[in-house]
Formats: structure tokens, C-alpha cells, sequence
């Protein structure tokens, strides 16, 4: 033993040291004085017990008054081996490893056990001797200490005596003072310390500096006995960084294990042991994260929480989205965490995450965006890489960012819309843009009014801004709903009504919430163009479809109610929306067809200013004497430009004339007089 450097001498040779003492003593006891002169450079012929527990107590015990790393490591290892035996086993599998020739004997001590150390092998060693009764109790309390640290194989009569033990990997590696995880649970945990560097929580500082008090009491108090922190909350909402926050404050380090390693491990009795091993070794409290709803749970997390409460005195964090309720599942005490929704915490986020950002911008993306931690930090880190290339990284580019992080292929059953206009592209009634800019108002002042002025518990239900936009068609409620989502900088996605509506009962309700909800968490202005499909009028029930339909009516009602976000419903008849409806729709916007003065502003707009256009266009008589809605303009100007580009020639009031022509021959509704004099002859020609 004398042969080794002092850099070389690790916990793997302190133990191995102590086990050659062990020896020692037992072969001097028997008397083999020809084996203490052949082992003379592995054993110590005047070892005695009382020099042995000297060195136990150098090595082990007064570990705890040595501030080096290898007498912490040491400390721990003493307090899971519990019993002498289960010392002395691990002792005699370091000596066998150091010392290959050690074989002989631990042979010599037991007889038949295959050259591999054995509890009875301990236990003689150890100094058990006489009738195998006297050593039986030992031996079983050593076997469960020896269960947790080391590995074991079948002896060849399989029986409880001729198991044969031995330290795997990690183990080694921990003894030698390596930095290193199981290779069996490395790809699915994460090591954490306080040193790692500070944590931040923004908005959460002082609730988790109260429940980090509450904890360092717990564990002040009865520190032999852990207990559970249940952190629930939507995934990105920060849940794990809250933990760390929490381990930071109580100065304790942490191991992370994702509960789908559990789940799909072929043994996961023996993974939960390695797991708990690393967390109890390391001296770490355990977190296990992304715990969800499976057959395989309750067993899973009783057997886990057990193991933990076992070997382990440190808190045991338990990180869920809130579909399995782990309380019923718990033995042990337990304290709860709820992450709350992102608006709740969404100004200190914004202000946190991007802290240089004009005056404003924080209130106006908490009031527009319900994003998470997780989703608001993506935002900040990708704005800026974009300002680090030069872009100009303005509300509207943050806006986009948002919806590039939020699209995870939610959008089934909407339809994303590209917003093309703008307000000042709307030739509307100066009531209904008024109507508009309160609207906008109400969606950027959201936070100031439902959190800061504390609206948020008498409104409940019914916080959604929504607005029915109603009138004959080409009338401009679709424009609006464009330039309404261009001005706020939001995304518009209509509805499909042909993919959601459905004949099979309650699949066309099951779509609705799926959409609704989807819209929430997409920050979106949700649109249904001509929504009498989903919202016309309840009927007198005369059969099972007439129930059916009514009972979509009430369930779409409902869900606007609880929805909060922005919808907005689009119709051409007003007196075809179920009057319910009028109850919980905030706004509502009528489009009439234009009068002539509004006309003549989007004939203008109509052509653009690139347009080549021809000196004889009557702007006047097209203003007077055709009753057209907006949309009925700009199919004619349409038609007229295109016909004008493949004669490649101006837009005449020849080319207008025809296209106005055409248009009228699809709906009937464009009468003619006959006193159009000498236009007469443009509109057949």
C-alpha cells in the first residue's frame, strides 16, 4: 500500500486502506501467520481493532470537521453504508479493485464465494464470528444500505449468501472525486448549483423570498425529514428557474430528472435508486420535472417519494402543468407553488426581460401579449440577435417575434390572414372609426384596468373585446378587420366555418373550444366572417336537430364570454344574429352602401397612384350615377385596369364602363335608366 503517490490517494484508496486493516486484524485473530508474511506489503500484522477504529474515525467521522472535498464525499458515503457490515462490503470491493491479489483472501475468509465479496464476507471481516445466526441481522440491515449504493449478481446457488456486490461507474467516480453523472441518467438530468450564477424571477422576487422563509423553517425544524414542493403552472411559465430562485435562497444545489426518463425505463425501480443515489451522494435536493398523467404516475412517484424520504433530507420538488393532481399521491408533507398566468406577471416580465426599452413599450406588449417567461425571454434573446445585424427592431417587429415563438402548429380549423390595410385605407362612417379606436384602446389598456385598478375579480367572464360588424357586401368589414389587426400590430386568423362546423353531434362544439382556446393562448384576433353559420338565431325545438343547433348556439355564447382576447364577427344581416348574442357583444359597427361623396374617395383610392389613366375618365358622373358598394368599386377598377394593360393602353372611361357592365350582370342590382348619354354605347360595347 505504500507504493501510491499522495496525489493518487482518493476515497476509493482511504477505503480500500481501511479494508487491508480489516483483514489484517481478522487473519491475525485466526492465528495464519505464514499468510500475514505473504500479504506483508497488503496487510499490518499488529493491526488491532482499537487502530482500526482510529483510522475509521480519521477517515470517516472527522471527516465532517474537514472543509476538502473528499471528506464531505467520505461523510456521506458513512452515513448510507448504516451498519459496520455495510462499510466493511464497501471497503472490501475498494480493496479488491486496488489490489487484484486481495482475491486470495477474501477467498480464505469465505469459502466458495466465487472470488467476489459477499455480505457473509463483510460480516466475518467485520468481526462476526461464530454460528451464521449471529450474523444474520447485520447482514440483512447492510443489504438494504448496499442496495442503494452498490451492484450485486445471483451467486451460483442464487441465494442471499453468495451475492456477490460490487461499485459501478458513478460510484467509482464519485469515491475518486470525479465530476461526473450516471451514465444511466446523464441525457435525462441536469446538475445545478448556486455558484452557477444568480437566478432571476421577475415578478416573483418577494412571493418566493416568503416561501423560501416557510421552507428554511420546515428544514430548521425537523431537518431529518423532507418534504415535497408542488410547483404547477403552464410550461414556460418559469417553473424550474422559480426552483432554482428557491434553491439559490436556501443555499442548497439541485439534480433534475425529467419524469419521462421513469416512464420509459425498462427498470425503473433500479433508475429511481440511481437517481436518489446521485441527489443523496451529491448532497443535492431532487427536482422532478414535466410530471404528467400516466398509467405509470401514482406507482412511479409513491415509489420515487419513498426512496427519496429514505435517503434524502433536502426538499423534493415535484414540477407538474397542473394535469395530475400529485397531492393524493404524497406520504409526506408538502407545500405548493402555483406559477400564475403570464398577463398576471406579464408587465414585470416585459420590463425585466427587455429593460432599455422606450417608455411605454413594457405596458403596451403586457396589455396586447399573454406570453410566458420562457416565451417573453425567447423574444428578448431573438431581438437582440436582429438589433446585433443592424434591423430596426421596433413594437411591430417585437409583435412578429411573439408569433414566430408562439407558432407551434396550433392553427388547425384558422385561417391565417395577412393584414393589407390600413386605417387610412377605410372609407367608413367617422362613428364606426371612432368605434374602432376605442376598441384599440380597450386592447392596449387591458392590464391598467382589470390589474393595476383591480377589475380582474368583478369581470371574471366577459372581458373579451368584441364587436359584430354588420352590413351589405363590399361595405368595408372586412377591410376593417385587416386594418384594425395592422394598427394594433396583432395577428388575424379567420375562422373556417366549413372545417368546424359539423354534422356528428358535439364535434361542432368540441372544434369551437378548440379554437377559442388556441386563440388565447396565441395572443390573435379571432375573426368569423359571415358568423350567422355558427350564431344565427335559436328555434322553437320541434326535433333532435333543432335541439342540436340550439345548443351550439348556447355553448359558442358561452365560450365568447369566458374568451379573453378579441373577436370579432362579421355578417350581412344583422337581424340574423341570435339576440343573445347583442348581450355579449361589446361593439357594433353597421356599414351602409356609400354615399356619393365616400364613393368618389374610393374610386380615388381605388386607382392608386401608379395607375396610367386617361383624360376622359368622368369621375364626377361615375360618383352620381352608380350605386356601388366599396367592394363593387374595386372589382370594376380591377377589370378595367387589367383590360387596359393588355390593350396596353391608359385606363379609358371606355374600359371602366364595360368592367361596371359586367358587374352588373351579377347581381341585378345595378339599374339602368338609359340616361347615360353618350356613355350609353361604352356599357355593351
Amino acid at each position: 500500500m505504500e507504493g501510491k503517490n499522495a496525489e493518487e490517494v482518493n476515497g476509493i484508496r482511504l477505503l480500500a486502506e481501511l479494508g487491508a486493516l480489516r483483514l489484517s486484524r481478522l487473519i491475525r485473530d485466526r492465528g495464519d501467520p505464514e499468510l500475514l508474511e505473504k500479504y506483508e506489503y497488503l496487510l499490518l500484522p499488529d493491526a488491532d481493532w482499537q487502530e482500526i477504529w482510529e483510522a475509521e474515525y480519521a477517515t470517516l467521522i472527522d471527516s465532517q470537521n474537514n472543509e476538502d472535498a473528499m471528506g464531505a464525499r467520505m461523510l456521506r458515503i458513512a452515513a448510507h453504508c448504516g451498519g459496520d457490515v455495510a462499510l466493511v462490503l464497501l471497503e472490501l470491493i475498494m480493496l479488491k479493485l486496488e489490489e487484484p491479489e486481495a482475491d486470495e483472501l477474501l477467498e480464505l475468509v469465505s469459502k466458495g464465494n466465487g472470488k467476489g465479496v459477499t455480505l457473509l464476507t463483510a460480516a466475518r471481516t467485520a468481526g462476526y464470528t461464530g454460528t451464521l445466526d449471529t450474523a444474520m441481522l447485520p447482514m440483512k440491515e447492510a443489504e438494504e444500505a448496499a442496495s442503494f449504493l452498490l451492484s450485486s449478481e445471483k451467486g451460483k446457488d442464487g441465494s442471499f449468501f453468495s451475492r456477490t456486490w460490487s461499485g459501478d461507474s458513478y460510484l467509482m467516480g464519485f469515491l475518486s472525486g470525479a465530476e461526473m453523472k450516471d451514465p444511466l441518467t446523464a441525457e435525462f438530468t441536469e446538475n445545478w448549483s448556486p455558484a452557477d450564477g444568480p437566478v432571476i424571477c421577475f415578478g416573483m422576487e418577494e412571493r418566493l423570498k416568503g416561501l423560501a422563509e416557510n421552507m428554511r423553517r420546515l428544514m430548521d425544524n425537523e431537518a431529518d425529514r423532507p418534504f415535497a414542493l408542488i410547483v404547477d403552472g403552464e410550461r414556460g411559465s418559469g417553473r424550474h428557474t422559480a426552483v432554482k430562485a428557491l434553491c439559490e435562497m436556501l443555499g442548497v444545489s439541485l439534480l433534475t430528472v425529467d419524469f419521462s426518463f421513469l416512464l420509459g425505463h425498462k427498470d425503473p425501480k433500479d433508475a429511481i435508486r440511481r437517481i436518489v443515489r446521485s441527489a443523496a451522494l451529491e448532497g443535492r435536493a431532487l427536482c422532478v420535472r414535466n410530471i404528467k398523467k400516466q398509467e405509470d404516475t401514482l406507482f412511479l412517484l409513491e415509489r420515487m417519494e419513498a426512496k427519496y424520504r429514505e435517503h434524502c433530507v433536502l426538499p423534493l420538488f415535484l414540477i407538474t402543468g397542473g394535469d395530475v393532481k400529485l397531492v393524493p399521491m404524497l406520504k409526506e408533507r408538502w407545500l405548493s407553488l402555483r406559477i400564475p398566468k403570464g398577463n398576471e406577471l406579464s408587465l414585470a416580465l416585459w420590463k425585466g426581460f427587455f429593460a432599455e426599452a422606450p417608455e411605454g413599450f413594457p405596458e403596451a406588449m403586457a396589455s396586447k401579449m399573454s406570453l410566458t417567461a420562457g416565451q417573453i425571454k425567447r423574444v428578448a434573446q431573438a431581438s437582440e440577435m436582429l438589433r446585433s445585424t443592424g434591423e430596426v427592431v421596433d413594437e411591430r417587429r417585437i409583435c412578429r417575434l411573439c408569433y414566430e415563438v408562439l407558432d407551434d402548429g396550433r392553427y388547425e380549423n384558422v385561417k391565417w390572414v395577412e393584414p393589407g390595410f390600413t386605417f387610412d385605407d377605410l372609407k367608413i362612417d367617422p362613428q364606426n372609426k371612432e368605434i374602432l379606436m376605442e376598441i384599440c384602446r380597450q386592447a392596449s389598456l387591458r392590464r391598467k384596468v382589470y390589474d393595476e385598478w383591480g377589475l380582474r375579480r368583478q369581470y371574471a367572464y366577459g372581458r373579451a373585446v368584441s364587436a359584430i360588424l354588420a352590413g351589405p357586401p363590399g361595405t368595408g368589414k372586412t377591410m376593417t378587420v385587416h386594418a384594425l389587426a395592422s394598427f394594433l400590430g396583432l395577428e388575424l386568423y379567420k375562422v373556417d366555418l366549413s372545417q368546424v362546423v359539423d354534422k356528428y353531434v358535439g364535434e361542432t362544439e368540441k372544434r369551437l373550444d378548440e379554437v377559442f382556446d388556441r386563440a388565447e393562448k396565441s395572443n390573435m384576433i379571432l375573426f368569423f366572417d359571415e358568423a350567422d353559420a355558427v350564431m344565427g338565431k335559436r328555434s322553437e325545438v320541434k326535433d333532435a336537430q333543432d335541439r342540436y343547433a340550439n345548443t351550439e348556439i348556447s355553448f359558442i355564447l358561452q365560450r365568447i364570454e369566458e374568451f379573453d382576447g378579441i373577436v370579432l364577427l362579421s355578417t350581412n344581416n344583422l337581424q340574423n344574429i341570435d339576440r343573445a348574442f347583442m348581450r355579449r357583444i361589446r361593439y357594433v359597427l353597421t356599414y351602409e352602401l356609400p354615399n356619393p361623396e365616400t364613393r368618389r374617395e374610393i374610386w380615388l383610392s381605388a386607382f392608386g397612384d401608379k395607375v396610367p389613366l386617361s383624360e376622359d375618365i368622368d369621375l364626377d358622373f361615375l360618383t352620381e350615377k352608380f350605386d356601388l358598394s366599396g367592394g363593387e368599386i374595386k372589382n370594376v377598377v380591377l377589370n378595367a385596369v387589367f383590360c387596359a394593360a393588355a390593350e396596353g393602353k391608359k385606363v379609358s372611361m371606355e374600359h371602366i364602363m364595360k368592367a361596371i357592365y359586367r358587374e352588373s350582370t351579377k347581381t341585378k342590382r345595378i339599374a339602368f335608366d338609359g340616361d347615360y348619354g353618350k356613355y350609353a354605347y361604352m356599357m355593351r360595347g
